[in-house]
């Protein structure tokens, strides 16, 4: 398993871009599912317009945290344990698969009472599996944004020759939509409705920039 500060070293490593690969989900994966110690993360949103963001977020292990609170009530748990992990985070926009993102980490006393402060927060459980040579994580949203799911890979290099598994629905690694930074201020459910009509008229989409995508489980 890989923790926040384990991506902050890395996306250190990689000169502030990473490498990703982005999925809707259709549910929560067996092995994720089985993750042994899943992580609460708070973010909060500075600043988001026209894929650029800044971030603060605060992170810590979901034991004895009543997850269906508030937002800023999750941040202020998160604030009060010894536990928890604060990073300021610079983003910005996605193309083919790649995004500045410079990420840094700082006092989680300072993330947490920024994050308890905000307005455009997005909260949700983390959990980590390796499938293959690949390490995912899925993201299951919280409060507003309940019940999305969301999938993602990230390489030290471009996302290529992928193997896709059976429970990813559709790519959504090009979809502002699905970016954090949009969600916090249009939660998921507002449009739901809207991207599941534009499902059923064009179906699944994958990215073909990207080498050969293959395809666990049922053909696409």
């Amino acid at each position: 398993m890989y923790d926040d500060a384990d991506a902050c070293e890395a996306t250190a490593g990689l000169g502030d871009f990473e490498f990703e690969r982005k999925f809707l989900l259709r549910e929560l994966p067996a092995a994720a599912a089985s993750d042994p110690s899943p992580t609460l993360i708070v973010q909060a949103y500075v600043f988001a317009d026209d894929g650029f963001a800044v971030r603060v977020r605060i992170s810590g292990p979901v034991d004895s945290i009543d997850l269906d609170a508030p937002p800023r009530r999750l941040a202020q748990t998160l604030t009060e344990r010894p536990d928890s992990l604060g990073t300021l985070g610079a983003k910005g926009p996605a193309v083919a698969g790649t995004r500045y993102e410079a990420e840094r980490q700082i006092d989680a006393l300072v993330a947490g009472s920024i994050a308890a402060r905000s307005l455009a927060l997005i909260a949700k459980v983390r959990y980590s599996i390796w499938l293959g040579e690949d390490g995912w994580v899925v993201d299951r949203f919280l409060a507003d944004n309940a019940p999305l799911l969301v999938g993602e890979v990230e390489r030290a290099r471009p996302v290529t020759d992928l193997a896709i598994p059976d429970f990813c629905v559709t790519e959504v690694s090009e979809d502002a939509r699905f970016g954090n930074e949009y969600l916090a201020h249009h939660p998921f459910p507002a449009w739901a409705d809207e991207f599941a009509d534009e499902y059923r008229l064009l179906g699944p989409g994958f990215m073909q920039t990207l080498g050969e995508n293959r395809f666990d489980g049922e053909p696409r």
